[in-house]
């Protein structure tokens, strides 16, 4: 790399006019972006320019050509599937040793029940560390900003290291940057185009539009107007890798909601090596004293049940860093003035979601304006201003999705409406034709404009699916509850709930664990799986409790469960349902046995044909365990009008959707009963966890 590419030296004439010169005011990411995009458009034009980026950090340096940058960034660090396309089309490849994780599942958290969304395989979605590692980490890590930093060297781009502290015009109104360097000589710098990328958050603790480069954009353009911007709340927790791994691996977590006394409205989780990167938004944060409560705001935070259920003893893990940045939640009026531009977070960002494809997008777009239709003010109005017109338009639409979402997970019925309509998709409805599955993996993922997002919510098929598999059953299963008495109370609701395309799959693993083939269309078959965070020995010591009074699931008002022979999980053993108050009863025996792995039931004959009742454990890839049961038989038809009328009775007490309901319950039930029990067993081997 040519050495008047690397950080220029200042004893550099910068004073003197140079047609040529581009300066890019910051170098964050839409500095970056900005000077790569426009050195790109320059060579294809065949036009020599010179980029100059003025950074303000002292603390940037180039060991063996590659940049590093100490110090925060202020960001969550999240790379987004749209980000990742339009990086690696335009050949800004991210090296491994910037990647902090893929991101496999994206997990919304409602007052109900927790959604998860699959991020399709042809997609990529990471995390990265915008700065450098929190000051406490013992290795040495780039960050993401360093990185395209770097790559906007390579491209030709110098750094120029000082501050801008305001910006006015010569004669012919040529913009001149007066820069404070490094050696604390002030410099007047002239350029023939300025772009502002400094971001919003150059002054901790203060108020970005109190400064002094703000100010003088207002007095050479005083139709200039910032954008709103909002408090939040980031802190780092210090957890070791092999927790990550076993809670949050290749998972990000969105939890919409707070608590009474915590008024939030989304709490992000985003695993990065060994850390935990926690943002919060919510009205507590717009009312806290910042940095002031930080250590006690955090620690209510990490109190709330469910980021304890996502992530076991939270409270015990050490903050390596907090801040309290803010984020634009509006778009600046009029940014632009001659010869001079503002993009990224000052000019505004997409609502809530990935300020970093915004960041590139007005990066971007301004390059391609300048170079192909000119920097004038008028040009710059009537082009760079539909970007601007854009991002203010998508933010609008923004505003009432997340209205919309924040109302719809913050309050139990409709979360759980919503829960439902998604797994009624999952069950009945191939991968392409899921409206709510969509509109919700576009807003979870940043992956759609907020009005196409809009639509999607609003379209026939969406409310069709929100009103008959949402709605209707979600009434249908409350009552069901209620007459069965299944009362939740403290325990956590999951998703149980088997994807079409997967059935064949898990017939397939039970056949092979019990040597046998399983029916291929029984009258009635269910399958149902959850993800337990405790060893296969704790979930199968569950089962055991299966017929027996101490168990927690499977407690129905109306019928009664006992062990009627044999010891528990024994093969002999017989488990009996019997309806209160009607000779009618079922039996269940114990067939087969694979220790800790699986336990098969076969049912009798005298209510149904081909019984068949199944429990497999089966360990994931994270180090935790999946509990899936299978259920199927063929009804009892009868021969005679008065058997058929007989056995159409018994199939009317116990319709499909019965068994869901109750199976549903069972299943978080045991979840929470193994996962406490083995929280249990850790406290007495290891008093610290």
């Amino acid at each position: 790399m040519a050495e008047e590419h690397r950080i220029t030296p200042e004893g550099f004439d910068w004073t003197k006019w140079d047609r040529k010169r581009f300066a890019v005011v910051g170098g964050g990411p839409a500095g970056s972006f900005f000077a790569i995009c426009l050195l790109r458009e320059a060579r294809s034009l065949n036009r020599e320019i010179d980029v100059v980026i003025v950074e303000k950090k002292t603390t940037l340096k180039v060991e063996d050509n590659t940049w590093w940058s100490k110090g925060c960034n202020f960001g969550a660090g999240g790379i987004s599937p749209r980000l990742s396309a339009i990086m690696e089309e335009t050949g800004i490849h991210v090296p491994p040793e910037i990647n902090r994780g893929d991101i496999n599942r994206i997990w919304i958290h409602g007052m109900w029940k927790n959604i998860p969304i699959k991020v399709p395989n042809q997609m990529k979605m990471f995390s990265v560390f915008r700065g450098s590692l929190p000051s406490n980490s013992k290795n040495k890590q780039r960050g993401l900003d360093a990185f395209l930093l770097g790559k906007a060297v390579e491209e030709g781009a110098r750094i120029l290291q000082g501050e801008v502290l305001e910006i006015n015009y010569l004669d012919q109104n040529i913009p001149v940057l007066k820069t404070k360097l490094a050696s604390g000589d002030v410099i007047s710098m002239p350029a023939s185009f300025v772009a502002v990328a400094t971001g919003i958050n150059a002054r901790s603790g203060k108020d970005y539009r109190e400064n002094t480069l703000v100010r003088s954009i207002q007095r050479i353009n005083p139709d200039f107007v910032p954008a709103k911007l909002r408090r939040t709340l980031v802190f780092e927790l210090k957890v070791s890798p092999e927790v990550l791994e076993k809670n949050l691996k290749n998972e990000v977590y969105f939890i919409e909601y707070g608590a009474k006394e915590l008024s939030l409205e989304h709490v992000a989780l985003v695993p990065k090596g060994d850390y935990l990167t926690v943002t919060v938004i919510g009205k507590y944060i717009d009312r806290a004293t910042l940095p002031k409560d930080t250590r006690k705001i955090i620690s209510k935070i990490v109190k709330l049940p469910q980021l304890n259920r996502i992530l076991p003893n939270i409270v015990t893990y050490p903050v390596a860093c907090a801040c309290s940045p803010r984020m634009t939640v509006g778009v600046a009026k009029n940014p632009v003035a001659e010869g001079l531009a503002i993009i990224g977070d000052a000019v505004g960002s997409r609502l809530y979601k990935d300020g970093l494809y915004s960041a590139f997008l007005s990066a971007s777009q301004l390059a391609h304006i300048i170079m192909k239709k000119g920097s004038s003010k008028k040009n710059l109005i009537k082009e760079y201003g539909k970007t601007v017109k854009w991002l203010s338009r998508d933010n609008r639409h923004g505003k009432l999705v997340f209205y919309l979402i924040r109302l719809a997970f913050s309050t139990p019925f409709l979360s759980r409406i919503l829960y439902q309509t998604f797994a009624t998709e999952l069950k009945i409805k191939d991968k392409s034709k899921r409206p709510l599955g969509k509109v919700l993996w576009k807003i979870a993922s940043g992956y759609a404009d907020y009005r196409e997002i809009l639509g999607d919510m609003f379209n026939f098929r969406a409310l069709k699916s929100v009103l008959l598999g949402g709605l209707i059953v979600t009434l249908r299963n409350i009552f069901t509850e209620f007459l069965f008495g299944l009362k939740w109370g403290e325990y956590g609701r999951y998703p149980t709930v088997v994807l079409k395309e997967k059935r064949d799959y898990i017939k397939s693993s039970l056949s092979s664990a019990l040597g046998m083939t399983l029916d291929g269309t029984p009258d009635f078959e269910r399958m149902y799986a959850i993800k337990i965070k405790a060893s296969n020995r704790k979930i199968f010591g569950e089962f055991g409790k299966f017929g027996e009074k101490t168990r927690n699931y499977m407690r129905l008002r109306f019928v009664e469960i006992t062990r009627q022979a044999g010891l528990s999980n024994q093969i002999g053993s017989i488990i009996r349902y019997k309806i209160k108050f009607l000779p009618l009863s079922l039996d269940m025996k114990l067939k087969q046995v694979v220790p800790e792995k699986v336990l098969y039931y076969e049912v009798s004959e005298k209510y149904a044909d081909r019984g068949k009742l199944i429990f497999e454990i089966k360990p994931t890839k994270d180090g935790n365990n999946r509990l899936v049961i299978y259920t199927s038989f063929d009804y009892k038809k009868g021969k005679r009008a008065i058997g058929k009328i007989f056995w159409w009775f018994v199939r009317l007490l116990f319709p499909a959707f019965v068994h869901d309901v109750v199976w549903n319950h069972a299943l978080c039930s045991i979840k929470e009963d193994a996962e406490l029990g083995e929280k249990k067993e850790k406290l007495v081997f290891d008093p610290n966890p």
